[in-house]
């Protein structure tokens, strides 16, 4: 099934918006001593929970259409964190990755303008929108345009040598975290949804 884009509503975005991460770890407990070892495991996500509270006839018609059109979990659509669209850094020039096989939380990036930055808690996308990660430090490019990327995850998928970096409403993949949909329908042809999702790879 193709991965959608989610649909432009009238609206700015959800009347409330709550972005998680679900890290996956494995905590072992001696029986002996109570001493405890926890393992940080590949395989974090990213899960929202998105409500709009007050749609209007036109964009309730084009959220319920896309919905359906997910045919409940098996859909998979590109989503960012909505609360959070654009950089707090200047995050200025055409940034690309600087190298091919990158693996680990450190991303090496070039085509900056000299002197941009990137704050920690912006997020970037990478691997076509496929992959979303949060800046963990603060960075700044050097003179060549130059800047090393500290993430929250190591990559999963290593991009190619110079793909592009998104910083403006980066994406990951995600799918409906339940096969029910609903729309609450008020008077005055107001609806609201409320929309949980959660990201999704091979």
């Amino acid at each position: 099934m193709t991965t959608l884009t989610f649909p432009a509503l009238g609206r700015d975005g959800p009347s409330t918006f709550l972005w998680r991460k679900l890290s996956n770890t494995q905590t072992f407990e001696s029986p002996l001593t109570r001493g405890v070892q926890t393992l940080a495991l590949p395989g974090a996500r990213w899960a929202c929970t998105a409500t709009w509270a007050s749609l209007q006839s036109e964009d309730r018609a084009k959220l319920l259409a896309f919905l359906a059109s997910l045919r409940g979990t098996a859909g998979r659509f590109y989503l960012g964190n909505l609360g959070l669209r654009a950089p707090r850094g200047t995050a200025l020039g055409t940034p690309l990755v600087a190298g091919a096989s990158q693996t680990g939380p450190t991303l090496a990036t070039d085509g900056w303008t000299p002197g941009a930055t990137l704050l920690a808690g912006d997020f970037i996308g990478i691997n076509g929108g496929a992959e979303l990660r949060l800046v963990t430090t603060d960075a700044t490019a050097n003179g060549s345009g130059a800047m090393s990327l500290s993430l929250d995850e190591p990559i999963r998928t290593s991009p190619a040598d110079n793909s592009a970096i998104v910083t403006t409403s980066p994406t990951c993949i995600m799918r409906l975290a339940s096969d029910e949909i609903a729309a609450d329908y008020q008077a005055g042809r107001i609806s609201s949804f409320t929309l949980e999702a959660v990201e999704t790879f091979a």
